[in-house]
């Protein structure tokens, strides 16, 4: 089954029209603009926590499209001492950070330093940033690359070793003009209320026009769609049964679903794009 919102998230519009949190917005749009912008990497090796391994990609899954790379394309990753990829810089992270990038402007905030992909993306247009990045040990590796980008651009660049939903949680001592989030690790809709709620507590940081990016959050919800979909085409008085079969390992998917299958009890599903609609809505507020 794939991974899978009744109140209604407010969408405030600056006078430039910028929202101030646009669930529309597709960081996985296509654009090959990522390919002309240099970056600087992370240096291979066995680190203090973590290893950081290279490798050559002559095809890659880009957002569900598979795509030829010519040249081949270095890339790194970070493996964890369990043998698992934490974080890389392949061709889709690199798509979703430069689009994320594009709508970046004035005083940052980020949540999440990752490899330093957004923060590289972003300095041509920002002002000043302000990295949150709990792991120490990745700060210690990330910060050399992050540093020699910022200083190439001239901009102001301060990484702070924390938990950046306690910083959302604190009060504002800065507003900024731009927020993006990205701690989650992957990109599963069961992660949607927890990430709504770190979007809910950045909205007091931001300025009179500031606006709130998060890494995959169309995606996510896209996913929920399809969960979605699949539930209401099943018979209506087999739905509860089948929710529960197809979630049996996943209590978290269920929990977010079960509000789905309330809001449609004993209803035949005829036009599908008005169910849809109404679970977008539930889900991009849910918490």
């Amino acid at each position: 089954m794939a991974v899978f919102f009744c109140q209604h998230v407010a969408i405030c519009y600056t006078t430039a029209m910028i929202p101030t949190f646009d669930p529309t917005f597709d960081d996985c749009a296509w654009t090959d603009a990522w390919t002309r912008f240099p970056i600087i990497q992370v240096v291979p090796g066995v680190y203090e926590t973590f290893l950081i391994t290279s490798w050559e990609m002559e095809e890659a899954e880009l957002c569900g499209q598979r795509i030829h790379l010519s040249p081949p394309l270095a890339v790194r990753g970070l493996v964890t001492p369990d043998e698992r990829l934490w974080m890389s810089d392949v061709p889709q992270e690199r798509l979703m950070m430069f689009n994320n990038a594009q709508l970046t402007q004035g005083r940052v905030l980020v949540g999440g330093l990752g490899l330093g992909l957004y923060p590289q993306y972003a300095l041509p247009n920002v002002g000043g940033m302000v990295i949150v990045e709990q792991n120490a040990a990745l700060v210690e590796v990330v910060r050399p690359v992050v540093t020699v980008a910022a200083e190439a651009y001239g901009v102001p660049v301060e990484i702070q070793i924390g938990d950046v939903e306690e910083y959302l949680r604190s009060e504002p001592e800065t507003r900024y003009d731009t927020i993006f989030l990205d701690t989650w690790d992957t990109l599963d809709a069961a992660h949607l209320p927890t990430v709504n709620r770190l979007r809910d507590l950045a909205m007091d940081h931001l300025t009179e026009d500031g606006h709130i990016l998060l890494w995959g959050y169309r995606w996510m919800v896209r996913l929920f769609e399809a969960a979605c979909e699949q539930l209401l085409t099943v018979d209506p008085a087999e739905r509860t049964e089948w929710l529960a079969a197809v979630t049996a390992d996943r209590p978290d998917v269920y929990d977010l679903v079960e509000p789905v299958l309330d809001h449609f009890a004993g209803q035949a599903v005829d036009d599908v794009d008005a169910a849809l609609a109404w679970c977008r809505e539930y889900v991009i507020s849910a918490r």
